[in-house]
């Protein structure tokens, strides 16, 4: 085996044109497929974390909410339940919501919104609301304190109505069971949110003002639930369906959010197809370098197999030669993807122009994110070897094909 290492190895590098060539293929294919996947992963990554933060893992709700988003479809909040949820293994987090709609007003403007009732303390250890939405984007004002009775707008909101820190803002609603509802609530700061549509129709304030503005002491809409990894979610919603109360059941973020899941969907959809058109050229490209080799070759091979070498330890040697190729192309691209991809997800490229504001009117920041999950350096890599692989069989039927007599006269 020593033997046809070294053979192999002065065979790669005797035509250093076509050695250069099939490694320029390859690390182009790695490193192209690592960026592209890290681009992927990346973007539609911080898409799902920021839904999460926003609606949890898992949700408990009543069963007409999703269909109905009524505050008359809210549930009493029980501290037996939440007891039981934060005990339950895996379990992360928990707090709830008190959620409904309202009309806020500042002098002339008006404007529909959704009103939030949380708890601050707890909203803040389940999505480090404060840490990732007011001190990183310097966002104006001080946070709400948990029996706060003013309000948190978004900035975009803020703007639209035209009313800053310490103004006064009208809300009007229907409260629960048809109750009216009216207050005057002082605007305790602005926040931005990563959702545009979002930031520009969302209050906050404290649940315990929320409760008091619709007439629901006690109620909230949901209870959501973060676990400490999405691969227990099974276990935990396991664990949870025998103790919710009648009437309610549990949501994943899949199913309160499907618009963003078909989203997502789609685009990795999309992303696969451009893949494997990317596969196919590359293949295509390798296996024209493959029987570019072997018809330049076949006298070699002829007057080899003449002197008395076997015909299979002619196609080992081919083989080495296709393997080395592969490694080094390999190594190369994987480092240099790493490298990019590493250094992209410290500095995301940030959109500008007519694109960041399209990208902003879906709702999601306009960055491009990457990501540096492992499965990223070790899948592509390993896709474009298993090609150069399969691509092998051409060389090695021409071998075991091969006749001497008209390869030596080629």
């Amino acid at each position: 085996m020593g033997t046809f290492l070294k053979i192999a190895w002065r065979n790669v590098w005797r035509n250093k044109t076509r050695t250069l060539l099939t490694l320029g293929v390859l690390f182009i294919s790695v490193f192209l497929a690592i960026v592209m996947t890290s681009e992927e992963d990346g973007t539609y990554g911080k898409i799902i974390e920021d839904v999460i933060d926003m609606t949890g893992h898992l949700q408990i709700q009543d069963k007409e909410y999703q269909d109905n988003r009524s505050i008359n479809q809210g549930l009493i909040l029980d501290s037996t339940l939440l007891n039981k949820i934060r005990n339950t293994a895996h379990v992360r987090q928990v707090t709830a919501h008190l959620e409904s709609f309202a009309l806020a007003s500042c002098r002339e403007m008006t404007r529909g919104v959704v009103v939030v009732g949380i708890v601050p303390s707890e909203e803040e250890s389940f999505a480090g609301f404060k840490q990732k939405y007011l001190k990183q984007t310097k966002a104006q004002g001080k946070y709400l304190e948990d029996q706060d009775d003013g309000v948190f707008l978004g900035e975009k909101l803020a703007a639209y109505l035209r009313i800053g820190i310490n103004d006064t803002l009208v809300l009007i609603s229907q409260g629960y069971h048809g109750a009216s509802a009216a207050g005057l609530f002082p605007v305790r700061g602005t926040i931005r949110l990563p959702s545009i549509e979002l930031e520009s129709r969302i209050i906050y304030m404290s649940r315990d003002a929320a409760e008091k503005f619709y007439g629901a002491a006690g109620l909230v809409t949901s209870v959501l639930i973060k676990a400490d990894d999405e691969n227990n979610l099974k276990q935990v919603r396991k664990e949870l369906t025998p103790v919710l109360p009648p009437g309610t059941c549990l949501r994943s973020w899949q199913e309160i959010q499907p618009e963003i899941v078909q989203l997502i969907d789609g685009k990795l959809a999309g992303g696969k197809f451009v893949k494997g058109i990317f596969y196919m050229i590359l293949t295509f490209i390798i296996f024209s370098t493959m029987v570019m080799m072997m018809y330049e070759r076949r006298k070699e091979f002829g007057i080899m197999a003449a002197i008395g070498m076997q015909k299979s330890s002619l196609s080992i040697v081919v083989f080495l030669e296709i393997i080395m190729i592969s490694i080094l192309g390999t190594i190369i691209g994987l480092a240099a993807g790493y490298f990019l991809a590493s250094w992209l997800f410290i500095h995301p490229i940030a959109l500008k122009g007519e694109m960041a504001k399209s990208i902003e009117e879906y709702g999601f920041e306009p960055f491009i994110f990457f990501s540096k999950n492992v499965e990223i350096f070790y899948w592509q890599p390993v896709v474009v070897f298993c090609l150069t692989l399969v691509i092998y069989i051409f060389p090695l039927i021409s071998i075991r094909r091969l006749k001497i007599i008209n390869a030596i006269r080629v």
